[in-house]
């Protein structure tokens, strides 16, 4: 795929991206429901894909990833795509359901979903670069913004 296939896409995923910043900052309780379901969907998404179609992700990602990444992909991640992708899969779960709780948990989730979205960043276009890093951010407004409404 070349970029004039995947500009619309790409400028989507932004303006939503920036659409979460705002929604973060003005409406945590809302963006708090968003980002769990966010997370949860993609985790049970991830899931159905490791199960019926892991050569997908190779595919997928392999190309546009970045040094370490490019190498793991088509190497341990090609030998086993279903156990790689299950894990990753597991995780978006669990961060998708501490997110929908209250604390620790919800440190948790926050926690567990920029260190995932920054993981991801390497992906290239593959993740939507450089959407994550503004996703990450995103998640530790919310953790802030989280804190100051529950703290007065």
């Amino acid at each position: 795929m070349n970029f004039s296939e995947l500009w619309l896409p790409y400028l989507i995923t932004h303006l939503l991206t920036f659409g979460l910043i705002f929604i973060c900052w003005k409406r945590p309780k809302i963006a708090k429901i968003i980002w769990g379901t966010i997370f949860f969907l993609a985790g049970a998404f991830n899931l159905w894909g490791a199960l019926h179609q892991p050569e997908k992700y190779i595919q997928g990602f392999g190309p546009s990833a970045i040094g370490f990444y490019q190498r793991f992909i088509y190497g341990p991640f090609s030998s086993h795509p279903t156990l790689f992708i299950g894990l990753i899969a597991l995780g978006q779960l669990l961060v998708g359901t501490f997110l929908w709780l209250k604390r620790p948990y919800f440190s948790l989730g926050i926690l567990g979903g920029v260190i995932f979205l920054l993981a991801i960043a390497p992906l290239g276009v593959g993740s939507v670069f450089p959407s994550t890093i503004f996703m990450a951010v995103s998640l530790v407004l919310l953790a802030l913004r989280w804190e100051w409404i529950t703290s007065n």
